[in-house]
């Protein structure tokens, strides 16, 4: 062999060896990232709708790949089984309540699930199902747009009337903004509701200085809050003048019982009160009484002068000197 030939073989079986090498590696970075050659355990989440997600994608643990999805399985209008296969190890920081939800590699990248670990004291385990979080239709998301399209251009058109009505002076508020009745009716009320305030100050004030005089004061009201034997004299008197109206009462009573029977014509005073003839009977009775009492006195007088009878009235006169 040639020295040429054997120049040839080398360089042909040196790129046999680096084709087969660049092979092996591509065969075992593809394997690794798919888990074809890592020992790996399976969990499964259930989701309403995947949007595009596809068995390859990967799996992702707080911004880690941890695994790649295994198999996509609709099994009924609405829920679909997404089995993840997850590296070996990673269940210790995947809790029995941790959530899977679908999200995007970038802006315009793969589908790829995300999981949130969980706050459960349990890890997850071979074979287990974890809680998921479904995204919403596109449709959905479509409809609820034009719905909140609809309902704004709807409040729209009812703000402009409210407004338009408001600018014509209608309802409460246009009248308030256009100084209408209800305007000059609300201002006389906050002006007397501001009267009335400072009327209550004023009061209060007034209030304020009467307790203080009653307080400091020496008057007949703070000696009875203040004094105790003032508050005795005044409980006692309060009590004579109650006993005062009772007598008083009574007298009363007695007096209408007495004119009653006065009035009454079968008494003197009643036949006096009532009858003038009886009155001026009497009247000329004392009349004549005094005038008879006068001219007895007179005749006893002329009885003391007589001869006859001088000598008696004398020896009368002596012994009463005499006793006294």
């Amino acid at each position: 062999m040639s020295k040429e030939e054997y120049t040839q073989n080398i360089k042909l079986g040196s790129f046999i060896i680096g084709a087969i090498i660049i092979f092996l590696g591509t065969v075992f970075y593809l394997g690794s990232q798919n888990n074809y050659f890592n020992k790996t355990f399976m969990i499964s989440a259930i989701f309403k709708n995947v949007e595009g997600l596809k068995e390859g994608d990967n799996v992702w643990l707080s911004g880690v790949k941890i695994g790649t999805i295994k198999k996509v399985q609709i099994i009924s209008e609405g829920k679909v089984i997404v089995t993840l296969s997850l590296k070996d190890k990673q269940n210790e920081f995947i809790k029995k309540d941790a959530t899977a939800f679908i999200g995007s590699d970038g802006l315009i990248g793969n589908k790829i699930v995300i999981i949130r670990p969980g706050t459960a004291s349990k890890i997850i385990e071979d074979g287990d199902t974890i809680n998921s979080f479904s995204p919403t239709d596109t449709q959905e998301l479509f409809n609820l747009a034009k719905d909140i399209g609809n309902s704004t251009q709807s409040i729209t058109s009812d703000l402009k009337l409210i407004s338009a009505k408001i600018n014509r002076g209608e309802g409460i508020l246009g009248e308030l903004l256009h100084e209408g009745p209800i305007s000059s009716d609300l201002r006389i009320a906050i002006q007397s509701l501001k009267y009335t305030g400072i009327n209550m100050k004023n009061t209060t004030a007034d209030l304020n200085k009467i307790s203080s005089q009653i307080i400091s004061g020496d008057g007949l009201v703070t000696k009875l809050l203040t004094d105790t034997s003032y508050t005795s004299d005044f409980k006692n008197s309060l009590h004579n003048i109650v006993e005062v109206s009772a007598n008083a009462k009574q007298m009363s009573a007695e007096l209408k019982t007495l004119i009653a029977q006065i009035n009454e014509n079968d008494n003197i005073i009643g036949v006096l009160l009532s009858d003038s003839i009886s009155a001026r009977k009497l009247k000329s009775t004392i009349d004549n009484a005094q005038t008879s009492s006068v001219k007895l006195d007179e005749n006893m007088e002329a009885l003391k002068h007589n001869f006859l009878l001088r000598g008696y009235f004398r020896r009368q006169e002596k012994a009463k000197a005499k006793k006294e």
